[in-house]
């Protein structure tokens, strides 16, 4: 680990290895930079059993899993930033990955399977956070690693109450926000009646009545390893198939995607909180739709889903899964539900209240500056596209187009 100098001056020279207390009593006394998980690990566990504010999402097996599996055989090495009070104790922790080149930025890990994206906050020390502590933090850590520019994508404005600090960073809109839907006190049947119309329920309830007389037909929250493994290798064959009609390239087919899945899916099954949670109807003797996700005791975060491609699929059997898993949710006293990134017609007959997600880029030397501005540009201008109709139909055509062989 390294210690952040937070009485340098701010100048383009290295940090001072010496610890030094701030005299503008920010939430914090001084900062602790791990290079490694491992190193980061105690700290991550001492906020989590304090209930510190994330995501699930910023999970530590979560990420420890996708590391392993993607990030490090890709070169993205970890930096984990840890603010301590004058106790000693963690007060926040900020997960990044480093990729090093040409300009070497800092995200936040995950890629675009992470849908949501924060630090881990104790809620006084994210109160006390200034705009000014949270980028002066990141320009010294920058400078003293060796990062020209961080950029953060997907980040909620407020998470359970708390405003994210980071929002006090310039931002923008986030290319995809994230549709949610938070729960009403009261009955699971009242929460139920809440999320969806009496009509959306009426019409799959009788598309459901056409898949119950499948053999064997079930919805099920997947609670075994066996089960874990052969449902996820089902959604990994329909989201491949499904890529290829549409001419999109396949994003579980990526290095590392479905090792990181497989274990996810597994590990945390006994205790009853695996890293990924899989969800699915079956019947017939096929599994007939998925949907995978994060989830801690206050949110199901959607990750991936699907359905078969056989004729079971034209009963909408994804949508009635979505009902099972609301259903799911409201049982175990959850709080919210979100379907993920991104514009789909069907998010909105569940979910209906946009998260506001934006994006900051912090640049800290010459060149990241100028990355920094190339960046919000280029999000900006993907933003403007997938919000023309005209646009997103020609893109669609080009696909089909392109995997017809036409």
């Amino acid at each position: 680990m390294s210690v952040v100098d937070l009485s340098a001056p701010d100048d383009p020279a290295p940090a001072a290895p010496a610890r030094a207390a701030v005299a503008t009593e920010p939430p914090f006394a001084d900062l602790v930079v791990a290079e490694t998980l491992a190193e980061a690990a105690p700290a991550w566990r001492a906020l989590a059993a304090q209930n510190a504010v994330a995501t699930p999402f910023q999970r530590f097996e979560w990420i420890d899993a996708w590391q392993r599996h993607v990030g490090d055989p890709a070169g993205q090495r970890p930096l984990v930033v840890i603010g301590r009070d004058r106790g000693g104790a963690p007060a926040f922790l900020w997960p990044f990955v480093v990729t090093r080149g040409a300009v070497t930025v800092a995200r936040f890990p995950g890629g675009t399977h992470s849908g949501l994206n924060m630090g881990v906050w104790r809620p006084d020390a994210a109160a006390a956070m200034t705009g000014d502590a949270v980028r002066d933090a990141l320009v010294r850590t920058g400078r003293r690693h060796g990062i020209d520019a961080f950029a953060f994508t997907r980040q909620p404005r407020r998470w359970r109450g708390l405003d994210n600090p980071f929002a006090t960073l310039p931002s923008q809109p986030s290319v995809d926000d994230v549709p949610a839907v938070t729960f009403p006190a009261g009955t699971v049947e009242e929460v139920l009646r809440a999320v969806m119309t009496r009509d959306m329920r009426g019409r799959l309830r009788t598309k459901e009545r056409k898949l119950e007389k499948l053999d064997g037909y079930r919805y099920h929250r997947i609670a075994t390893a066996e089960d874990a493994g052969r449902v996820l290798d089902a959604f990994l064959a329909q989201k491949a198939a499904h890529f290829a009609v549409q001419g999109i390239p396949d994003v579980f087919a990526e290095p590392g995607i479905a090792a990181f899945l497989h274990e996810s899916c597994r590990t945390g099954l006994t205790e009853g909180w695996p890293r990924v949670e899989l969800h699915a109807l079956e019947g017939g003797g096929e599994v007939i739709a998925v949907m995978g996700g994060v989830a801690d005791p206050h949110r199901f975060s959607c990750m991936f889903n699907s359905y078969t491609t056989s004729e079971n699929g034209r009963w909408s059997p994804g949508l009635i899964l979505i009902t099972h898993i609301l259903r799911d949710c409201a049982e175990r006293g959850l709080e919210s539900f979100d379907l993920g990134p991104g514009a789909a017609s069907y998010k909105a007959f569940f979910c209906r209240e946009p998260e506001n997600l934006f994006d900051s880029v912090v640049g800290v030397s010459l060149r990241g500056r100028a990355v920094a501005v190339a960046l919000a540009t280029m999000a900006a201008a993907k933003r403007r596209a997938k919000e023309s109709p005209l646009v997103m139909s020609l893109v669609q055509r080009l696909r089909r187009g392109t995997a017809g062989g036409g």
